[in-house]
C-alpha cells in the first residue's frame, strides 16, 4: 500500500517555500523549479497542487497573511489603544529585512491584480481586513479620549493605510532614503494629528 499523503500539510509546504523564494529572488524568482527545489519536491509534485506562477503568489501571500495576522492580533491586544496601534503599523511598515520582504511580495501583488481577477479579489480582501483593523483601533483610542472626537476613524484608517504604502513602496523601490527612524516620525506626525483632530503647530 502506498505511503499516505497529508495534502493540506503539502500545500502549505509549498506555501512557505514559495514566500520564501519570492523574499530571497523577488517576484521575478518565483518559478515552479525554484519553488519545488525550495521545497525538497520535484517540479511534478508542486504542479499536482499549483498549476500556475499566480496560483503560487496566492498561496504564498496566504501564508504569510497568516504569519502577519497572528502577530498583529497579539499587539492588538496592547493597553492603550494608541500604543497598539504603534505595534500594529510597526509590523506593517519596512523596518526591517524580513518585512522588506513582506513587501516584495505586496508590490508583487499590486502589479498581477492588473491582469489576474484572483490575484485582485484576494489583494481587496487583505485592504478591507486591513483598513478595518486600523479603523477598529482607532475607534477604541477615540473611546478612550485619546484621538480627538471630531476624527472620522474610516478616513484616518485610510489616510493611514496611505501614508504605509507610501513608505512600503519607497523604501522597496529605493526612490526614497526613508531610514527606520524616520519611519517612525512619519507615522508619529500621522498619530498627532489624529490626536490633535488637526495639524500640529507649524505644519498649518
Amino acid at each position: 500500500m502506498g505511503k499516505s499523503v497529508d495534502h493540506a500539510q503539502r500545500r502549505e509546504i509549498f506555501a512557505a517555500a514559495a514566500l520564501r523564494v519570492i523574499m530571497r529572488d523577488g517576484i521575478a524568482g518565483l518559478t515552479v523549479r525554484e519553488v519545488a527545489k525550495e521545497a525538497g519536491f520535484t517540479t511534478g509534485a508542486l504542479t499536482h497542487y499549483f498549476h500556475s506562477k499566480d496560483q503560487l503568489l496566492i498561496e504564498a501571500s496566504e501564508h504569510s497573511a497568516l504569519l502577519v495576522r497572528a502577530r498583529m492580533e497579539r499587539a492588538e491586544k496592547t493597553r492603550p489603544a494608541l500604543e497598539a496601534i504603534r505595534k500594529v503599523v510597526a509590523l506593517a511598515l519596512p523596518l526591517t529585512a524580513e518585512t522588506r520582504g513582506y513587501w516584495r511580495i505586496w508590490v508583487g501583488y499590486w502589479e498581477r491584480s492588473s491582469y489576474d481577477d484572483e490575484v485582485s479579489r484576494v489583494m481587496q480582501l487583505r485592504y478591507d481586513e486591513w483598513r478595518g483593523r486600523l479603523a477598529a483601533l482607532l475607534a477604541r483610542a477615540q473611546a478612550e479620549g485619546a484621538v480627538a472626537p471630531e476624527v472620522n476613524v474610516q478616513q484616518a484608517a485610510e489616510s493611514l493605510v496611505a501614508l504605509v504604502d507610501g513608505i512600503g513602496v519607497q523604501v522597496l523601490l529605493g526612490v526614497g532614503r526613508i531610514s527606520a527612524p524616520r519611519q517612525r516620525a512619519m507615522f508619529d506626525l500621522w498619530l498627532e494629528t489624529v490626536r490633535l483632530g488637526h495639524a500640529p503647530a507649524g505644519l498649518t
